[in-house]
């Protein structure tokens, strides 16, 4: 019973590496050959949509939407490591968007199109550390300045989580909904 216990968790332990390797290769692919700047959503549609078309198994993996329901930054999402393109080159800089949407498997790995200038999945704590609460805590702004800080943003980004099939279908049920914070908290 115990060898056949441990050769149960190796061959699980294969596939699932079988499985991130061949999401994070379409992942790589789609970062430098079909993104849409300004088009988050589409971008995670594309990956989805590839990912079906190579026979990948897309239930592992959900959308995340991604709003400010607060008033900082005049209720923008406020990410400090966004890709864009300088002078004909990929760099990052700080941006502020109405809404996000990146995709998250069951591992809490993220795999977001508009991060960094190269293709980099993560974990989720990494990833919303990086993007974006790493800044100062902003408690008492000068008139021109467009800050939210850490505490803000956990309690005031919102997420809803649909699965991607769902989105597939052209569906947008959501079977997760909560602060950035409890996000933190579910994948821990």
């Amino acid at each position: 019973m115990k060898k056949f216990l441990i050769f149960s968790w190796f061959v699980t332990l294969l596939i699932t590496t079988q499985t991130f390797a061949s999401v994070a290769s379409v992942f790589e692919k789609n970062y430098y050959d079909s993104y849409r700047e300004g088009k988050c959503g589409l971008n995670v549609l594309n990956f989805f949509e590839r990912l079906e078309s190579k026979g990948e198994d897309v239930r592992s993996l959900s959308l995340v939407y991604l709003v400010n329901k607060g008033t900082t930054v005049f209720g923008m999402v406020n990410a400090e490591k966004a890709r864009t393109t300088l002078h004909g080159k990929l760099t990052t800089e700080e941006k502020n968007w109405y809404h996000h949407q990146f995709a998250i498997d069951i591992n809490g790995t993220v795999y977001d199109f508009d991060y960094l200038n190269y293709p980099r999945p993560l974990s989720l704590n990494k990833y919303v550390e990086d993007m974006y609460l790493n800044e100062n805590e902003c408690l008492t702004p000068k008139a021109a300045e467009f800050c939210a800080g850490r505490n803000n943003k956990l309690r005031d980004y919102y997420v809803n989580l649909t699965e991607a099939q769902e989105v597939l279908e052209g569906n947008g049920r959501a079977y997760w909904s909560g602060s950035l914070q409890q996000l933190l908290d579910k994948y821990k």
